[in-house]
């Protein structure tokens, strides 16, 4: 009889330590888990008082008279590379409304307006969308390329 009591004694001992063991890892996970919810609000605090101090960044436009950006891309006049990497944009005169199209859209790194140049290609817009395109110097085409200030 005082073999039971005993070995009844040791299973409650035993139940109470690992209740204070459970109790205690749960209760350090809850510190655990406090602290980390401070450490994500505190980093989205910095973050957003950095993003206020620092300035929007503007686009700005380098112009290049009489340089070709798509030299050698295009397949014929009025026509994009199947890659995409030179699209034809629209028929204009005017070399601002090709920056206009350039700066609508975001995959635009840059265009090249043909002016008048008496033949198939003249007065069009090409929009640049990769750094691989042929560059040279021509009469009558006027390129820009955006970045950001």
């Amino acid at each position: 009889m005082f073999a039971v009591i005993i070995s009844i004694l040791v299973v409650l001992v035993i139940i109470i330590v690992v209740a204070a063991a459970a109790w205690t890892l749960r209760s350090s996970g809850d510190e655990q888990t406090d602290k980390s919810d401070k450490a994500v609000q505190d980093t989205q605090a910095t973050q957003s008082a950095q993003s206020a101090r620092e300035p929007t960044k503007e686009l700005a436009w380098r112009r290049f008279h009489h340089m070709n950006f798509i030299y050698g891309d295009p397949p014929g006049p009025r026509k994009s590379r199947p890659d995409g990497r030179v699209t034809f944009a629209g028929d204009t005169d005017n070399t601002s409304q090709c920056q206009r199209w350039c700066e609508q859209d975001p995959s635009c790194l840059g265009y090249t307006h043909v002016g008048n140049v008496g033949t198939d290609w003249s007065n069009q817009c090409y929009l640049v969308k990769s750094y691989a395109h042929g560059i040279s110097p021509q009469m009558d085409h006027h390129s820009g390329w955006k970045y950001y200030v």
